[in-house]
């Protein structure tokens, strides 16, 4: 990343007590306000949301988002194109806007052949009637773009899983030039930060960041910082500190590292889906 200005605000801690490091709950409003003016002073301009996040985007509705782009998520499991533009319609009018900056399939991994015809449809209504400038898909794993690109007449932007133990993801700029990828779980839900899993990978990326002198939050953004072809990075601070601390983390320069070796192998450990 070239700085802060990449930086997207993801909204699950908005609308639900999201987060398996989570210790603060749901946020509350004097928090949400302060990050929305935090954001505007670091000319951060994207917030993340989800149908599926609670009320966030209510909470959204409610705020002066005048300059900020906003992304919200459908499911389409079992929706037809009609049943989809009805949720959206849901959702734009809890988001009191008419249109979204970008629009994401949340469960686009888990939809039949039918199911994804049904999206094409719809992201095609979508672009047409200028309701979603951005239309996509949230991955899992490299067969949902592969996936995407055979069935989707119209996408351009994917929000991927990526961070310095989950590595897949790494040469999809390369693979889809043409998609604008946004990165998410760039710390895995907050384990990254803490040393308290007895994991091996984990173990060996803590103690690596204790040999080298730096802390887990500095590597972590260093990794993605590497990673250039990324088009926006997707953070979800649960305090005013801890979005101050990325900022700050953010915009440092740290040294050359060989990022190759924190890859884990352990998809138990990697996606959350498969976590109890």
């Amino acid at each position: 990343m070239n700085s802060s200005r990449k930086l997207a605000v993801g909204t699950a801690q908005w609308g639900l007590d999201y987060g398996v490091t989570n210790k603060s709950g749901r946020l509350e409003d004097s928090v949400i306000g302060a990050l929305l003016k935090s954001m505007r002073a670091n000319h951060i301009s994207h917030l993340d949301t989800a149908a599926s996040y609670g009320d966030s985007e209510t909470r959204i509705g409610h705020l002066d988002t005048t300059e900020i782009d906003i992304q919200t998520k459908l499911s389409a499991k079992g929706a037809t194109k009609a049943a989809l533009s009805l949720k959206l319609q849901q959702s734009l009018a809890r988001l009191k806007t008419d249109s979204v900056n970008s629009l994401l399939i949340h469960d686009w991994f888990t939809l039949d052949q039918n199911e994804a015809e049904s999206v094409s449809q719809f992201f095609e209504f979508c672009t047409k009637e200028g309701l979603a400038q951005n239309v996509g898909i949230s991955a899992y794993a490299l067969e949902d773009l592969l996936s995407a690109k055979e069935m989707l007449s119209i996408w351009n932007t994917a929000q991927i899983p990526i961070n310095i133990l989950d590595q897949r993801f790494i040469y999809a700029g390369e693979t889809f030039p043409d998609i604008a990828f946004q990165a998410r779980s760039i710390f895995l839900q907050g384990l990254l930060l803490t040393s308290s899993s007895e994991h091996a990978d984990l173990i060996k990326f803590h103690e690596f960041c204790e040999v080298a002198k730096t802390n887990s939050l500095d590597l972590s953004l260093q990794f993605i910082h590497q990673q250039q072809w990324l088009d926006s990075v997707i953070i979800a601070p649960t305090s005013l500190a801890e979005f101050d601390q990325i900022i700050h983390s953010v915009n440092s320069v740290g040294s050359a590292i060989n990022f190759e070796q924190f890859a884990s192998s352990d998809s138990n450990l990697t996606d959350p889906r498969t976590w109890n």
